[in-house]
Protein backbone atom coordinates (compact mmCIF):
# COMPACT_ATOMS: atom_id res chain seq x y z
CA UNK A 1 0.00 0.00 0.00
CA UNK A 2 1.38 3.41 -0.44
CA UNK A 3 0.74 6.79 0.69
CA UNK A 4 -3.11 8.45 -1.14
CA UNK A 5 -2.40 11.52 -2.34
CA UNK A 6 -5.17 14.34 -2.30
CA UNK A 7 -5.44 17.72 -3.54
CA UNK A 8 -5.81 20.55 -1.26
CA UNK A 9 -4.75 18.28 1.87
CA UNK A 10 -0.78 19.12 2.70
CA UNK A 11 -0.41 15.86 5.20
CA UNK A 12 -1.60 12.15 5.36
CA UNK A 13 -1.57 10.89 9.08
CA UNK A 14 -1.89 7.12 9.33
CA UNK A 15 -3.34 6.41 12.65
CA UNK A 16 -2.35 2.50 14.18
CA UNK A 17 -5.46 1.70 16.81
CA UNK A 18 -9.37 3.00 16.42
CA UNK A 19 -9.64 2.83 20.49
CA UNK A 20 -10.26 6.07 22.14
CA UNK A 21 -7.26 7.98 21.21
CA UNK A 22 -6.86 6.95 17.23
CA UNK A 23 -10.91 7.82 17.06
CA UNK A 24 -10.55 11.23 18.89
CA UNK A 25 -7.13 12.01 16.75
CA UNK A 26 -8.84 11.19 13.41
CA UNK A 27 -11.90 13.24 14.38
CA UNK A 28 -9.68 16.17 15.04
CA UNK A 29 -7.23 15.90 12.24
CA UNK A 30 -9.95 15.56 9.71
CA UNK A 31 -12.26 19.07 10.83
CA UNK A 32 -9.01 19.88 9.88
CA UNK A 33 -8.44 19.04 6.84
CA UNK A 34 -5.83 16.70 7.55
CA UNK A 35 -6.38 13.31 5.51
CA UNK A 36 -6.58 10.44 7.80
CA UNK A 37 -6.88 6.49 7.71
CA UNK A 38 -7.10 3.89 10.98
CA UNK A 39 -5.41 0.77 10.63
CA UNK A 40 -7.38 -1.60 13.69
CA UNK A 41 -6.54 -4.68 14.48
CA UNK A 42 -10.40 -6.26 15.54
CA UNK A 43 -12.28 -7.08 12.67
CA UNK A 44 -15.13 -4.80 13.77
CA UNK A 45 -15.74 -2.20 16.48
CA UNK A 46 -16.01 -4.44 19.61
CA UNK A 47 -18.65 -4.39 22.52
CA UNK A 48 -16.47 -3.98 25.39
CA UNK A 49 -19.11 -3.45 28.83
CA UNK A 50 -16.62 -1.05 30.95
CA UNK A 51 -18.30 2.65 31.77
CA UNK A 52 -15.57 5.36 32.19
CA UNK A 53 -15.75 9.22 33.36
CA UNK A 54 -15.31 12.10 31.14
CA UNK A 55 -13.96 15.05 33.50
CA UNK A 56 -13.79 18.63 32.08
CA UNK A 57 -10.33 18.11 30.73
CA UNK A 58 -11.84 15.50 28.38
CA UNK A 59 -15.27 16.78 27.76
CA UNK A 60 -13.43 20.29 26.40
CA UNK A 61 -11.90 18.26 23.78
CA UNK A 62 -15.02 16.12 22.61
CA UNK A 63 -17.09 20.11 22.76
CA UNK A 64 -14.78 21.20 20.16
CA UNK A 65 -15.20 18.68 17.89
CA UNK A 66 -19.09 19.03 17.94
CA UNK A 67 -19.95 16.24 20.08
CA UNK A 68 -21.35 17.42 22.74
CA UNK A 69 -24.60 16.84 21.97
CA UNK A 70 -23.94 13.11 21.13
CA UNK A 71 -22.10 12.52 24.65
CA UNK A 72 -24.72 13.94 26.14
CA UNK A 73 -27.42 11.29 25.23
CA UNK A 74 -25.36 8.73 26.48
CA UNK A 75 -25.01 10.61 29.71
CA UNK A 76 -26.18 9.66 33.10
CA UNK A 77 -24.93 12.33 35.12
CA UNK A 78 -24.40 12.04 38.98
CA UNK A 79 -26.18 14.13 41.06
CA UNK A 80 -23.06 13.60 44.11
CA UNK A 81 -19.87 11.86 44.06
CA UNK A 82 -19.39 10.13 47.41
CA UNK A 83 -16.66 7.97 49.06
CA UNK A 84 -18.59 5.24 51.10
CA UNK A 85 -17.40 2.71 54.37
CA UNK A 86 -16.67 -0.68 52.35
CA UNK A 87 -18.80 -2.37 55.70
CA UNK A 88 -21.96 -0.39 55.82
CA UNK A 89 -21.98 2.37 53.18
CA UNK A 90 -21.46 5.58 55.38
CA UNK A 91 -21.21 8.25 52.54
CA UNK A 92 -19.32 11.27 52.73
CA UNK A 93 -19.87 13.67 49.97
CA UNK A 94 -16.69 15.19 47.51
CA UNK A 95 -18.60 16.52 44.41
CA UNK A 96 -17.19 20.22 44.09
CA UNK A 97 -19.60 20.45 40.99
CA UNK A 98 -20.72 23.94 42.03
CA UNK A 99 -17.95 25.50 42.38
CA UNK A 100 -17.19 25.64 46.35
CA UNK A 101 -13.84 28.07 46.03
CA UNK A 102 -12.76 25.17 43.59
CA UNK A 103 -10.89 26.85 40.41
CA UNK A 104 -11.95 23.79 38.39
CA UNK A 105 -14.90 22.41 36.71
CA UNK A 106 -15.46 18.94 38.59
CA UNK A 107 -18.72 17.87 36.73
CA UNK A 108 -18.73 14.05 35.12
CA UNK A 109 -19.99 13.03 32.34
CA UNK A 110 -20.10 9.09 32.74
CA UNK A 111 -20.57 6.81 30.01
CA UNK A 112 -20.16 3.54 28.55
CA UNK A 113 -17.03 2.81 26.58
CA UNK A 114 -18.70 1.21 23.71
CA UNK A 115 -20.90 4.23 23.35
CA UNK A 116 -18.19 6.72 23.05
CA UNK A 117 -16.35 4.94 21.07
CA UNK A 118 -19.53 4.60 18.85
CA UNK A 119 -19.99 8.21 18.92
CA UNK A 120 -16.27 8.87 18.16
CA UNK A 121 -16.38 5.95 14.58
CA UNK A 122 -19.84 7.97 13.75
CA UNK A 123 -18.15 11.86 13.97
CA UNK A 124 -14.83 10.16 11.90
CA UNK A 125 -16.48 8.28 9.16
CA UNK A 126 -18.96 10.99 8.31
CA UNK A 127 -15.88 13.24 7.71
CA UNK A 128 -14.27 10.39 6.01
CA UNK A 129 -16.05 7.22 4.79
CA UNK A 130 -13.65 5.01 4.25
CA UNK A 131 -11.29 5.94 6.90
CA UNK A 132 -11.09 2.86 9.03
CA UNK A 133 -9.70 0.30 7.94
CA UNK A 134 -10.59 -3.07 10.21
CA UNK A 135 -8.67 -6.59 10.67
CA UNK A 136 -4.93 -4.94 9.65
CA UNK A 137 -2.62 -6.39 12.18
CA UNK A 138 0.57 -3.71 13.08
CA UNK A 139 3.84 -4.98 14.25
CA UNK A 140 5.60 -1.40 14.02
CA UNK A 141 6.92 2.01 12.73
CA UNK A 142 9.59 3.75 10.74
CA UNK A 143 10.46 6.52 8.90
CA UNK A 144 12.64 5.96 6.02
CA UNK A 145 13.78 8.24 3.34
CA UNK A 146 11.40 10.70 4.61
CA UNK A 147 8.52 9.13 4.85
CA UNK A 148 6.74 7.16 7.07
CA UNK A 149 5.74 4.06 7.51
CA UNK A 150 3.66 1.59 9.11
CA UNK A 151 4.55 -1.89 9.26
CA UNK A 152 2.01 -5.19 9.03
CA UNK A 153 2.08 -8.41 9.82
CA UNK A 154 1.55 -9.68 6.23
CA UNK A 155 4.67 -7.94 4.89
CA UNK A 156 3.08 -5.11 3.35
CA UNK A 157 3.86 -1.12 4.74
CA UNK A 158 1.49 1.88 4.59
CA UNK A 159 3.35 4.85 3.60
CA UNK A 160 2.33 8.80 5.37
CA UNK A 161 3.54 11.87 6.16
CA UNK A 162 3.13 10.54 9.68
CA UNK A 163 2.56 7.53 11.47
CA UNK A 164 1.00 7.74 15.20
CA UNK A 165 0.70 4.69 17.01
CA UNK A 166 -2.51 4.52 18.91
CA UNK A 167 -2.30 0.63 19.78
CA UNK A 168 -2.73 0.70 23.55
CA UNK A 169 -0.64 -0.35 26.99
CA UNK A 170 1.35 -3.31 24.35
CA UNK A 171 1.81 -1.28 21.46
CA UNK A 172 3.44 -2.44 18.56
CA UNK A 173 4.20 0.95 17.28
CA UNK A 174 5.95 2.16 20.51
CA UNK A 175 8.14 -1.28 20.63
CA UNK A 176 9.23 -0.90 17.15
CA UNK A 177 10.58 3.00 18.02
CA UNK A 178 11.67 2.02 21.60
CA UNK A 179 12.43 -0.89 22.75
CA UNK A 180 10.47 -3.04 24.89
CA UNK A 181 9.18 -1.72 28.01
CA UNK A 182 8.90 -4.08 30.74
CA UNK A 183 5.88 -3.95 32.95
CA UNK A 184 5.92 -3.95 36.57
CA UNK A 185 2.70 -5.80 39.20
CA UNK A 186 1.69 -2.92 41.05
CA UNK A 187 0.32 -5.67 43.69
CA UNK A 188 -3.63 -5.36 42.65
CA UNK A 189 -5.77 -6.82 40.65
CA UNK A 190 -8.78 -5.51 38.98
CA UNK A 191 -12.24 -6.54 38.27
CA UNK A 192 -14.74 -4.87 36.72
CA UNK A 193 -18.58 -5.79 34.92
CA UNK A 194 -22.07 -4.06 34.65
CA UNK A 195 -24.92 -4.99 36.61
CA UNK A 196 -28.28 -4.08 34.94
CA UNK A 197 -30.06 -1.60 36.93
CA UNK A 198 -33.74 -3.83 36.74
CA UNK A 199 -31.65 -6.49 38.69
CA UNK A 200 -30.80 -4.56 41.47
CA UNK A 201 -31.68 -3.17 45.17
CA UNK A 202 -33.53 0.78 45.00
CA UNK A 203 -30.50 2.25 46.54
CA UNK A 204 -28.63 1.13 43.66
CA UNK A 205 -30.88 3.52 41.18
CA UNK A 206 -29.54 6.74 43.10
CA UNK A 207 -27.75 8.93 41.01
CA UNK A 208 -24.37 8.69 42.62
CA UNK A 209 -20.77 8.25 41.41
CA UNK A 210 -19.58 6.41 44.52
CA UNK A 211 -16.07 4.66 45.75
CA UNK A 212 -16.10 2.37 48.34
CA UNK A 213 -13.10 2.47 50.17
CA UNK A 214 -11.64 -0.43 52.43
CA UNK A 215 -8.45 -1.47 53.88
CA UNK A 216 -6.84 -3.92 51.13
CA UNK A 217 -9.45 -2.77 48.19
CA UNK A 218 -11.89 -0.17 47.21
CA UNK A 219 -14.77 -0.24 44.37
CA UNK A 220 -16.34 2.59 41.90
CA UNK A 221 -19.68 2.69 40.95
CA UNK A 222 -21.70 4.75 38.79
CA UNK A 223 -25.03 4.83 36.11
CA UNK A 224 -24.30 4.36 32.75
CA UNK A 225 -26.92 4.01 29.90
CA UNK A 226 -26.80 1.47 26.31
CA UNK A 227 -29.62 1.81 24.30
CA UNK A 228 -32.51 3.29 27.38
CA UNK A 229 -31.58 0.21 29.41
CA UNK A 230 -29.35 1.52 32.59
CA UNK A 231 -26.67 -0.27 33.97
CA UNK A 232 -24.35 0.11 37.06
CA UNK A 233 -20.76 0.08 35.92
CA UNK A 234 -18.36 -1.16 38.74
CA UNK A 235 -14.09 -1.05 38.44
CA UNK A 236 -12.71 -3.12 41.69
CA UNK A 237 -9.22 -3.08 42.94
CA UNK A 238 -7.94 -5.55 45.55
CA UNK A 239 -4.45 -6.18 47.02
CA UNK A 240 -3.11 -9.62 45.76
CA UNK A 241 0.24 -10.94 45.58
CA UNK A 242 -1.26 -13.23 43.09
CA UNK A 243 -1.51 -11.39 39.46
CA UNK A 244 -3.28 -12.09 36.45
CA UNK A 245 -2.67 -11.52 33.07
CA UNK A 246 -2.33 -7.70 31.81
CA UNK A 247 -5.77 -7.55 30.09
CA UNK A 248 -8.71 -6.18 30.86
CA UNK A 249 -10.98 -8.21 28.88
CA UNK A 250 -10.05 -11.95 30.20
CA UNK A 251 -13.00 -13.53 32.32
CA UNK A 252 -13.19 -14.09 36.00
CA UNK A 253 -14.60 -16.26 38.19
CA UNK A 254 -17.89 -15.42 40.71
CA UNK A 255 -15.86 -17.48 43.58
CA UNK A 256 -13.42 -15.41 43.44
CA UNK A 257 -14.58 -11.96 43.07
CA UNK A 258 -16.78 -13.03 46.25
CA UNK A 259 -13.90 -14.19 48.14
CA UNK A 260 -11.52 -10.65 47.33
CA UNK A 261 -15.04 -9.03 48.76
CA UNK A 262 -15.44 -11.18 51.53
CA UNK A 263 -17.57 -9.19 54.17
CA UNK A 264 -17.95 -6.11 52.05
CA UNK A 265 -21.73 -4.49 52.33
CA UNK A 266 -24.04 -6.66 50.31
CA UNK A 267 -24.45 -4.06 47.66
CA UNK A 268 -21.46 -4.32 46.53
CA UNK A 269 -21.61 -8.35 46.79
CA UNK A 270 -25.14 -7.97 44.78
CA UNK A 271 -23.17 -5.93 41.93
CA UNK A 272 -20.85 -9.11 41.74
CA UNK A 273 -23.49 -11.34 41.72
CA UNK A 274 -26.08 -9.77 39.15
CA UNK A 275 -23.20 -8.53 36.75
CA UNK A 276 -23.89 -9.70 33.08
CA UNK A 277 -19.93 -10.96 33.04
CA UNK A 278 -17.00 -10.47 35.13
CA UNK A 279 -13.56 -9.22 34.51
CA UNK A 280 -10.06 -10.14 35.70
CA UNK A 281 -7.00 -8.70 35.20
CA UNK A 282 -3.24 -7.36 36.91
CA UNK A 283 -2.90 -3.44 37.18
CA UNK A 284 0.95 -3.03 35.69
CA UNK A 285 3.06 0.09 35.19
CA UNK A 286 5.56 0.55 33.07
CA UNK A 287 8.26 3.52 33.44
CA UNK A 288 7.54 6.78 32.16
CA UNK A 289 8.96 7.57 28.45
CA UNK A 290 11.22 10.62 28.13
CA UNK A 291 10.28 10.75 24.55
CA UNK A 292 7.12 9.64 22.79
CA UNK A 293 7.98 10.60 19.05
CA UNK A 294 11.00 9.63 16.54
CA UNK A 295 11.70 10.70 13.34
CA UNK A 296 8.27 10.87 11.74
CA UNK A 297 6.48 8.70 14.23
CA UNK A 298 4.89 9.26 18.16
CA UNK A 299 2.38 7.77 20.26
CA UNK A 300 -0.62 8.96 22.05
CA UNK A 301 -2.64 7.28 24.84
CA UNK A 302 -1.62 3.67 26.79
CA UNK A 303 0.52 3.44 24.32
CA UNK A 304 3.12 5.90 25.91
CA UNK A 305 1.56 6.49 28.95
CA UNK A 306 -0.92 3.77 30.15
CA UNK A 307 -1.67 4.48 34.14
CA UNK A 308 -3.92 3.11 36.83
CA UNK A 309 -7.51 3.84 36.98
CA UNK A 310 -7.10 5.60 40.25
CA UNK A 311 -7.90 9.17 39.48
CA UNK A 312 -10.40 8.58 36.27
CA UNK A 313 -7.97 10.81 34.42
CA UNK A 314 -6.69 7.90 30.93
CA UNK A 315 -9.40 8.25 28.72
CA UNK A 316 -9.23 12.05 29.54
CA UNK A 317 -5.72 12.53 29.56
CA UNK A 318 -5.57 10.26 26.32
CA UNK A 319 -8.01 12.70 24.13
CA UNK A 320 -5.92 15.96 25.45
CA UNK A 321 -2.74 14.20 23.67
CA UNK A 322 -4.86 13.65 20.64
CA UNK A 323 -5.65 17.16 20.47
CA UNK A 324 -2.90 18.54 21.27
CA UNK A 325 -0.87 16.32 18.73
CA UNK A 326 -3.69 17.31 15.83
CA UNK A 327 -3.06 21.22 16.60
CA UNK A 328 0.87 20.53 16.62
CA UNK A 329 0.32 19.31 12.71
CA UNK A 330 -1.93 21.58 12.12
CA UNK A 331 0.52 24.53 13.08
CA UNK A 332 3.22 22.72 11.18
CA UNK A 333 2.29 20.94 8.26
CA UNK A 334 6.09 21.51 6.50
CA UNK A 335 7.88 20.77 9.42
CA UNK A 336 6.57 17.25 10.67
CA UNK A 337 9.31 16.45 13.22
CA UNK A 338 9.68 20.06 14.47
CA UNK A 339 5.62 19.34 15.04
CA UNK A 340 6.44 16.12 17.01
CA UNK A 341 9.21 17.69 18.89
CA UNK A 342 6.61 20.52 20.17
CA UNK A 343 4.07 17.91 20.82
CA UNK A 344 6.16 16.14 22.77
CA UNK A 345 7.02 19.51 25.18
CA UNK A 346 3.60 20.25 25.34
CA UNK A 347 2.45 16.91 26.76
CA UNK A 348 4.97 14.53 28.54
CA UNK A 349 5.73 15.75 31.37
CA UNK A 350 1.80 16.33 32.33
CA UNK A 351 0.89 13.02 31.20
CA UNK A 352 4.09 11.62 33.48
CA UNK A 353 3.27 13.28 36.56
CA UNK A 354 -0.62 12.22 35.93
CA UNK A 355 0.84 8.78 35.57
CA UNK A 356 2.77 9.19 38.94
CA UNK A 357 -0.33 10.67 40.79
CA UNK A 358 -3.03 7.85 40.04
CA UNK A 359 -0.73 5.38 41.25
CA UNK A 360 0.15 7.13 44.62
CA UNK A 361 -3.91 7.12 45.37
CA UNK A 362 -3.96 3.57 45.60
CA UNK A 363 -2.52 3.76 49.44
CA UNK A 364 -5.22 6.53 50.04
CA UNK A 365 -8.07 4.53 49.05
CA UNK A 366 -6.26 1.21 50.51
CA UNK A 367 -5.22 2.19 54.54
CA UNK A 368 -5.10 0.30 57.74
CA UNK A 369 -7.30 3.10 58.83
CA UNK A 370 -10.38 1.50 57.39
CA UNK A 371 -10.48 -1.10 58.96
CA UNK A 372 -12.83 -0.03 61.61
CA UNK A 373 -15.53 3.09 61.42
CA UNK A 374 -13.92 5.06 64.60
CA UNK A 375 -10.21 5.39 62.42
CA UNK A 376 -12.38 5.20 58.42
CA UNK A 377 -14.42 8.89 59.50
CA UNK A 378 -11.79 11.14 60.58
CA UNK A 379 -9.35 9.34 57.40
CA UNK A 380 -12.09 10.17 55.27
CA UNK A 381 -12.53 13.29 56.18
CA UNK A 382 -8.97 14.43 56.25
CA UNK A 383 -7.89 12.67 52.72
CA UNK A 384 -11.44 13.76 51.02
CA UNK A 385 -11.87 17.14 52.62
CA UNK A 386 -12.94 20.19 50.35
CA UNK A 387 -9.21 21.38 50.25
CA UNK A 388 -7.72 18.03 49.41
CA UNK A 389 -10.07 17.19 46.22
CA UNK A 390 -9.02 20.51 44.94
CA UNK A 391 -5.53 19.97 45.66
CA UNK A 392 -5.81 16.58 43.91
CA UNK A 393 -7.97 17.48 40.82
CA UNK A 394 -8.26 21.08 40.01
CA UNK A 395 -4.86 20.68 37.94
CA UNK A 396 -6.19 18.22 36.46
CA UNK A 397 -9.62 19.20 35.46
CA UNK A 398 -8.44 23.11 34.57
CA UNK A 399 -6.72 21.69 31.73
CA UNK A 400 -7.64 22.94 28.02
CA UNK A 401 -6.14 20.68 24.93
CA UNK A 402 -7.56 23.42 22.43
CA UNK A 403 -6.05 26.38 24.17
CA UNK A 404 -3.16 25.52 26.01
CA UNK A 405 0.57 26.68 24.51
CA UNK A 406 2.24 24.77 22.22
Amino acid sequence: MTDKEKPGQSLHVIIAGAGMGGLTLAAALLKKGIDVDIYETSPELREVGAGLWISANGSRVLADLGLKEAVEAINLPPQDRVVRFWKTGEEHSVYNRDGQASKADHTLIQVLRSELQRVLYEAVIALKPDAVHFGVRTIGAETLNGRARLLLDDGKVVEGDVVVGCDGAHSRVRQSLFGAAPARYTGANAWRGLAPMSRLKPQHQKALASTWIGPTAHVTTYPVQRDGEQFVSFSAQVDSEQWQAESWSERGELADALKDFEGWNQDILDLFMQSENLFRWGLFVRDPLEAWSKGRATLVGDACHSMTPYLGMGVNVTMEDAYVLARCLEDSPEDVEGALRRYDAARIERANLTKAKSLEMLHIFHSPELERIETARPYIQQQWSAQAVRDRYDWLLSYDATKVEI
